[in-house]
């Protein structure tokens, strides 16, 4: 992709300012950081439908990450073929005619890790969350954000600022205040450490699929180009479907819905959680370091807490209100700045 131009063109009613006004580079980037944050926020809405959605449905763990990412591939492969259609129309402007790889071997194969980690994290979270209690299975997978931050400030070097970590520890102890009134439910030893542990699994997993989106997803100076955020999820949603339907024939889990609701809630993890939340997660790590994202995408707790006392009855506590806002206050405090003169 070309650098974006050293001034734009905008229109009074967007810009607030006259009629032509110029926009650099820097005041570019900083807008699409922007847009891409604010992405995250409505991904972390839609994931936070989750475990709502998980608790609906009538199918085996793996299989429930199966049809996750079956019913994300339509929306998801409209997304790669209008992206590469842009691509091609971006090519033919700048006067090349010739037709762009769909990917590299590189980018396909990291890709596939991508997915497997995906899918290995959906698999240990459903089996983990039937061996725990509620809240230490969320607690634990959202250990992630902290594995995301160590390793990607180990391995893809961004380094995180004074203000993220600021926004994790806020985040954070949100989210242990929000999942703290349920933690005294009772559970065997055996079975709570067999879970606990998975649900960790599931984090780091998470992390590893988080990470690798982002090393694809912002190129490098000696790597191939960025990966489309349409292709990544394309070839990761059908790998990690491949690898959750092995499990669940491997295993002997149901794999077909046995109800009505049963098909509409995975169908609404795949449209809602998957192919909208994740897809958005995926396009803003295109802009934005995992690190960032990661943290803003603690936002799913209070989502799904407050769909909880909606249609479950689940009136969240005062400590659980106060949690939220702290999660919430978190997410503020990460948000990039505003773009010079907006």
């Amino acid at each position: 992709m070309s650098p974006p131009p050293a001034a734009a063109i905008v229109p009074a009613a967007a810009a607030g300012v006259h009629l032509f006004a110029p926009v650099t580079s820097e005041a570019h980037e900083a807008l699409l950081r922007r847009n891409a944050f604010f992405a995250v926020v409505l991904a972390a809405f839609c994931i936070g439908f989750s475990a709502i959605l998980v608790r609906l449905s009538d199918v085996g763990p793996a299989a429930i990450g199966f049809w996750r990412l079956f019913f994300a591939l339509g929306p998801t492969i409209i997304w790669a073929y209008a992206e590469r259609r842009t691509a091609h129309g971006r090519r033919v402007a700048m006067g090349d005619t010739r037709p762009a790889p769909l990917f590299t071997v590189r980018q396909f194969l990291l890709a596939s890790f991508a997915g497997l980690f995906f899918g290995a994290d959906l698999i240990a979270f459903h089996i983990g969350l039937a061996h725990t209690t509620t809240a230490n299975a969320l607690l634990l997978g959202n250990l992630a954000v902290v594995f995301v931050l160590v390793f990607g400030w180990l391995c893809l070097g961004e380094r995180p600022t004074r203000g993220l970590l600021m926004a994790l520890g806020l985040a954070l102890a949100g989210t242990a205040l929000i999942i703290s009134r349920s933690a005294t439910a009772t559970v065997s030893d055996a079975a709570s450490v067999f879970g606990d542990a998975l649900c960790v699994a599931a984090a780091l997993c998470y992390a590893g699929y988080m990470l690798v989106s982002r090393l694809l997803r912002r190129g490098g100076e000696h790597a191939a180009s960025a990966m489309g955020g349409g292709m990544l999820s394309l070839i990761a949603s059908s790998v990690g479907a491949v690898f959750c339907l092995s499990w669940a024939l491997a295993t002997g889990e149901i794999i077909i819905p046995r109800s009505m609701q049963g098909l509409l809630a995975v169908i609404g993890l795949g449209l809602i959680a998957h192919a909208t939340g994740q897809g958005l997660t995926t396009f803003a790590l295109g802009r934005l370091p995992a690190g960032l994202i990661s943290t803003v995408l603690l936002l799913q707790i209070v989502v799904g807490t407050i769909l909880a006392a909606f249609l479950f009855g689940e009136i969240p506590s005062l400590v659980v209100a106060i949690g939220g806002t702290m999660v919430v206050a978190g997410v503020v405090v990460a948000r990039p700045p505003r773009a010079p003169g907006s």
